[in-house]
């Protein structure tokens, strides 16, 4: 018995299963994307952060948020004065002897051999070779600065040292309004140790 398939109905199924497919893997991709990407937070020398270890600096410790819009693997800065400042970068070109002593770096005699090299080796050649899946980039920073951010709105930021408070997990949040530090909040109680276990006589709140 032969079964007939009406071709409209074949092709809709079709389309139906691959647009599926396709929005589970943009989900996918979307979903590690945002799992990998983060910001840096510097918190300046001068900056009270509640519960902080007192014979500790801020500064000591790398910050990262996944708060301050979506994340990109920025640069922030919490000042002193209660500025939260963004940091910028411009680039050039590299020299051809810059490129020289980057293709140098990676085992290679020229600039010309190290490109062909990745763009025609497979991951896993190149992951033997100690470089990155990215393209070798042909520019470097020319100059970095930094901008005010005029912040407006929370963002929770957090960081740990093994060498400071027995490696617990400082998490804060930081409370600016129209550019100005309002407050920063301790939440302690979504790190690794104890709520209790951080000062527990110091407030869990600064105002700036």
């Amino acid at each position: 018995m032969r079964l007939l398939v009406d071709p409209v109905d074949h092709w809709r199924t079709v389309e139906t299963a691959v647009s599926s497919w396709v929005s589970v893997l943009s989900f996918d991709v979307q979903r590690h994307s945002s799992m990998g990407l983060y910001d840096d937070v510097l918190v300046a020398d001068g900056v009270r952060l509640p519960k902080f270890p007192a014979d500790a600096s801020p500064s000591d410790i790398g910050w990262q948020t996944k708060a301050i819009g979506r994340p990109a693997m920025r640069a922030y800065k919490i000042t002193a004065d209660g500025r939260l400042l963004r940091r910028e970068r411009e680039f050039r070109e590299k020299t051809p002897e810059e490129k020289q002593g980057v293709a140098a770096d990676q085992g290679f005699e020229s600039w010309d051999e190290y490109v062909s090299f990745c763009d025609d080796a497979d991951p896993d050649d190149r992951i033997r070779h100690g470089i990155g899946l990215g393209a070798p980039d042909s520019r470097t920073v020319d100059e970095e600065f930094w901008l005010d951010h005029n912040m407006h709105g929370s963002f929770e930021f957090h960081g740990r040292s093994d060498d400071i408070g027995d490696g617990f997990h400082w998490s804060y949040e930081a409370r600016f309004t129209r550019g100005e530090l309002d407050a920063i909040v301790f939440l302690g109680e979504r790190g690794g140790g104890s709520p209790d276990e951080y000062r527990p006589e110091a407030p869990v709140c600064v105002e700036f």
